[in-house]
């Protein structure tokens, strides 16, 4: 089950990396407003989160052969009974949570630092 955790791990970070990168776009569009552009990314991030629990919730109806870590493992490591399908299930969802927690831990921080400019009387709107 370790070549599936890995390519599982592979193929999740890999949406997930897009995922921040198109969020780290939006949150740039915003940056003339340092509390905007923060709770830009506090959002974000969180909505990415919920999909991601989504995702994990909703891994053991899906059809092994449709996901992507299903394509990548070689023939060798497919699961082919019962049990180790539920085992192939159990570590998508595994993955899934653990980039999702990662998720809220980022969104947390931005939503601290969103906070920060109005705490210490930061002046946090550039102007030309």
């Amino acid at each position: 089950m370790e070549k599936v955790r890995d390519q599982a791990m592979l193929c999740v970070g890999r949406a997930v990396f897009f995922g921040y990168l198109a969020i780290s776009m939006v949150m740039l569009g915003s940056m003339f407003d340092l509390v905007l552009f923060f709770r830009t990314g506090a959002i974000l991030t969180l909505v990415m989160a919920i999909v991601l629990l989504w995702f994990a919730q909703t891994a053991p109806g899906r059809a092994p052969e449709k996901t992507e870590t299903w394509l990548l493992l070689e023939d060798r490591y497919r699961p082919r009974n019962e049990h180790a399908m539920r085992l192939f299930f159990q570590v998508l969802q595994e993955v899934y949570v653990y980039f999702a927690m990662l998720a809220v831990k980022i969104a947390i921080t931005l939503g601290l630092a969103s906070l920060l400019p109005s705490m210490t009387g930061i002046r946090y709107i550039f102007d030309n």
